[in-house]
């Protein structure tokens, strides 16, 4: 996980979203199919994805726009689905061939988003993957870890 920057300003921590799969479509047509993204990092408030640019270059997503999400957290005794989310764009990065969004949920966008539902379930995923990235730390090997790494250049 990366070490928080300074002029980070989140509320919540994030939380690596190795386990988490994201589709997302604009949310503009019903029968709009959903496209799968990259998941980066994931906190109660919102989720990073990372979309690969498509052959013409241009990006279907840009800053304010509105988009309905799919997440799957995939476990071993079975995945936890939340389907209907609203998030808006809050912000773009390039990076190479693909841009990484940063989408916030728009709690206010419909009755199905400002259920605490809805919200218990977004908080139940943020618990399960703080519980897995202790469960990582916990078990890596010393020497992968910086501060315990030898320096064997005897």
């Amino acid at each position: 996980m990366q070490a928080p920057s300074t002029n980070d300003r989140r509320k919540f921590r994030r939380f690596p979203a190795a386990q988490l799969q994201v589709s997302w479509r604009i949310r503009k047509g019903f029968f709009t199919p959903y496209a799968l993204a990259q998941s980066q990092d994931f906190t109660r408030e919102g989720v990073s994805i990372l979309v690969k640019r498509q052959a013409t270059g241009d990006s279907a997503l840009s800053k304010g726009t509105r988009v309905e999400l799919r997440l799957v957290l995939e476990m071993a005794t079975g995945d936890l689905v939340v389907e209907r989310l609203v998030a808006r764009v809050q912000n773009q990065r390039s990076i190479g061939d693909a841009t990484l969004y940063g989408l916030m949920f728009d709690f206010a966008a419909n009755r199905y988003m400002r259920s605490e539902h809805t919200k218990a379930q977004l908080g139940r995923i943020e618990g399960i993957l703080d519980r897995t990235e202790k469960l990582r730390l916990r078990v890596q090997p010393l020497n992968a870890i910086p501060a315990f790494a030898r320096n064997d250049q005897s």
